[in-house]
């Protein structure tokens, strides 16, 4: 897997640990994990770590996969700055996740998996249900909205690249919630909700094989 050029890489490479608190929502997240009695979590996209730190800090095991080499070197320094164990993976969402099935009784994924082709968007929908537990549940956000003051590229329909700023050449699918629904229809949907200005749509899912 070659990601010496993947955007991801060169953002952590050149700006590295940008991502130093959890999600707004994280802790109304890791509520409901506890609630369902998730034990092992997958933190899918990863990044820098964040929220594989706060998981672990609560006491879930968690695991964290990623594209970037150098996110997960962030992830691992912060791990071992907490003395926490670290179980991580470089590994590319776009394609088969390296994970057995029924694997996880609990997923994380923050503004991550709209970085792709639609078509490799639904591989990565399929792979998580694959990984998933019966009655697993998953947090799940996604673009809602673009940036107005950024240019773009359209690709293919509804998915974005922009030409300029921190994320330039980046894709961005851009869902609504009929999409959501579509997409996702494998998948008990609890609840879908809108953040940060309609930028970001969240979703509460739940396998039900």
């Amino acid at each position: 897997m070659n990601t010496k050029n993947h955007p991801w890489e060169n953002i952590y490479a050149r700006d590295g640990r940008i991502f130093t608190e959890p999600f707004s929502a994280f802790n109304s997240v890791a509520k409901k994990f506890s609630q369902n009695q998730c034990r092992k979590i997958l933190d899918l996209g990863c990044g820098n770590g964040r929220h594989v730190v706060a998981l672990m800090n609560l006491n879930f095991g968690t695991f964290g996969l990623d594209i970037s080499p150098t996110g997960l070197s962030l992830t691992r320094e912060w791990l071992e700055d907490e003395e926490l164990p670290a179980n991580l993976v470089c590994g590319d969402m776009r394609h088969n996740l390296p994970f057995n099935e029924n694997c996880f009784d609990g997923l994380i994924s923050t503004q991550v998996i709209h970085h792709s082709l639609l078509a490799e968007i639904r591989n990565t929908i399929s792979e998580i249900w694959r990984v998933m537990t019966n009655g697993g549940i998953a947090f799940v956000t996604v673009a809602g909205k673009k940036h107005d003051d950024t240019p773009y590229d359209e690709i293919e329909p509804g998915t974005f690249v922009p030409l300029e700023g921190s994320e330039k050449g980046l894709p961005h699918h851009i869902f609504t919630e009929e999409e959501l629904y579509r997409e996702f229809e494998n998948f008990q949907i609890q609840e879908i909700s809108l953040r940060d200005k309609g930028r970001v749509r969240a979703i509460w899912l739940k396998k039900i094989a």
